[in-house]
């Protein structure tokens, strides 16, 4: 019994202190993501074909939200969504791992004792607050405190362990005195990360056992290594549901981690001396090995090692991109069944409905199933265009099996299906607690409205071809000057939606003139509707005609009406004007 209550005496304030060590953390990280809010779409979007620039945007936008994890979902989400090629994301990648330490360099301030007093006040401003942006810098200053409290509880909970000689001894079996029990230290680093989903967390237990002198600081040289690579697990999960470009940037995650950790593993005693350099050389440390050092040195270790390996792979990343992308690779990787089967597939509603459903931090789920929104968005405005565009070829022909009519009818049941998906999508974010902010409120009404704009006139663009069809299959047709009037009107209303797709599927900047054009072009498009119904009256009232061709030419205006007012609300949601 005695046995028993020494270890529950041990772990259960040491699950205690991990525990609100990964609590601070999620708040830190979910307080610095609000206050940012959109601007680390911003940031990240420095990411160009250069690639310093896109390590820069990486290694800033994980400083600022404390999480190379989210950054590296975030990447895998853009990427998914489009807005990002993989050779831009490989630089982000990059520049998370090194924005990851300034955590490490964090955990070395010794304020743990006021831990409880900064949460306590924190707490306190962010129940009383009115104001947003105040209230979650609050809640990072309460994460930042529980996570000094969580340390303070591990510290506790491990001080009596080094006066057992048994758990001295087990810890001792742990060594990163060769090869292979550096290799056995990565592995146990690596497990315990994949387990917590949190290298920030295991790095911060790795501290914890070297300050009380349990492990040396080679060995917690090792497990930060392996927690290196654990840490990659949370982009290849995000991955899963996401397309294929997706899941190569989480690959090239991994590959650029196991590689760098391979040559950081085997040439372990060189690598370790110049950290030991590093340290004495910048900020005059000299004995790393020491309990009151060896903290700053586990620090040293981590931004040395992803700064080595930022000098590995910054020539060679672009290579390792287009070798992800190569046919042979992308063959075998499917067979594994890695990557999806090269199909045409429709945007991965199902997949947006899985982000929503499994990730953990609402924030950056919040992001990326905007970006999953925007995706959907666009590829609905671009099957509306080319429904649209058919129309012509649809009045033109007689074939009532064509392609082009073939392909109306497709997109307009392929839009039926996704908006029943995507209505639940919106739904359920309407309402939420995460989202009460008027800004998320008002985009998530904003989407909905567009989406219905789209969807609403592909049933009128679809009507329009079961109106002429209905014409040949009662061995009639339209008027010629009818046919020119319906072309000519199809034409101006497609090139005038058309204008508005690239702000839909690129963020494209719009000008006031660009506002002035939408709102122009679809007044004409009214105006020429008035002009050729009323000489369509004028010519039908003078003239015996057949009234099956009278009735739907006239039904046709009006779907085309209805089109051209869908359309013009669609546009109006894009460009963000607040009216239909």
């Amino acid at each position: 019994m005695n046995l028993i209550s020494e270890y529950a005496s041990i772990l259960f304030p040491l699950a205690g202190g991990i525990g609100i060590f990964l609590l601070g953390m999620k708040f830190l990280s979910e307080g610095l993501q609000t206050v940012a809010g959109n601007k680390l779409k911003t940031l990240i979007g420095m990411a160009t074909d250069n690639r310093l620039l896109g390590i820069g945007a990486g290694a800033l936008v994980t400083g600022i939200i404390q999480s190379s994890t989210v950054c590296t979902v975030l990447v895998v989400s853009f990427v998914d969504g489009g807005l990002m090629t993989l050779a831009q994301a490989v630089g982000v990648i990059m520049g998370a791992n090194i924005g990851t330490t300034l955590t490490g360099w964090i955990l070395t301030i010794k304020i743990d004792q006021y831990g409880l007093s900064l949460a306590g006040i924190s707490a306190i401003v962010y129940v009383f607050s009115k104001k947003e942006t105040v209230k979650y810098m609050a809640l990072g200053a309460l994460g930042l405190g529980c996570v000094f409290m969580g340390l303070l509880f591990m510290k506790g909970a491990i001080e009596p362990v080094k006066n057992n000689p048994d758990f001295v001894a087990a810890f001792k079996t742990f060594q990163a005195n060769n090869y292979f029990g550096v290799l056995k230290c990565a592995a146990i680093g690596c497990i315990l990360t994949v387990i917590v989903q949190s290298s920030t967390a295991t790095i911060g237990i790795t501290m914890v056992l070297a300050s009380q002198g349990l492990i040396d600081f080679k060995t917690a040289a090792a497990l930060v290594l392996g927690e290196n690579l654990g840490t990659t697990i949370t982009a290849v999960l995000a991955s899963l549901a996401a397309n294929n470009n997706a899941r190569r940037a989480a690959f090239f995650h991994v590959l650029y981690n196991v590689i760098c950790v391979f040559f950081a593993t085997l040439l372990f005693q060189p690598f370790v001396a110049s950290i030991e350099w590093g340290m004495n050389a910048f900020l005059g440390i000299s004995d790393l090995y020491s309990l009151e050092n060896v903290a700053v040195g586990i620090a040293g270790v981590h931004t040395g090692f992803n700064i080595m390996s930022i000098i590995i792979f910054v020539l060679p990343c672009r290579l390792v991109a287009q070798f992800l992308e190569s046919n042979i690779v992308t063959k075998i990787l499917t067979k594994l069944k890695l990557l999806h089967k090269e199909t045409q597939q429709t945007p991965e509603i199902e997949a947006l409905l899985t982000v929503i459903e499994r990730k953990k931090d609402f924030t950056i789920k919040f992001i990326e199933i905007e970006t999953r929104i925007k995706k959907v968005l666009s590829y609905t405005g671009e099957q509306l265009n080319i429904g649209i565009n058919n129309l012509s070829s649809c009045m033109e022909s007689d074939d009532t099996k064509s392609p082009e009519v073939e392909q109306i009818f497709a997109i307009e049941k392929s839009l039926d299906r996704i908006k029943i998906k995507f209505s639940t999508v919106l739904s359920s974010l309407v309402g939420r607690e995460e989202t009460t902010t008027f800004a998320n409120q008002q985009r998530i009404f904003a989407y909905e409205r567009l989406f219905d704009s789209l969807e609403s006139a592909s049933d009128y663009m679809a009507q329009v071809a079961k109106l002429r069809l209905r014409l040949l299959d009662n061995k009639t047709d339209l008027l010629d000057y009818q046919k020119q009037d319906l072309i000519k009107l199809n034409g101006l209303i497609s090139e005038a939606f058309a204008k508005s797709l690239p702000i839909l599927k690129n963020g494209q900047k719009y000008t006031p003139q660009m506002l002035e054009e939408h709102e122009a072009n679809f007044v004409a498009i009214k105006d020429f509707i008035r002009t050729i119904r009323t000489s369509f009256w004028n010519v039908s009232s003078g003239n015996t005609t057949d009234p099956i061709v009278d009735d739907a030419y006239s039904n046709m205006l009006s779907s085309y009406r209805k089109i051209r007012d869908h359309l013009r609300s669609a546009g109006n949601a894009i460009f963000g004007i607040d009216k239909d």
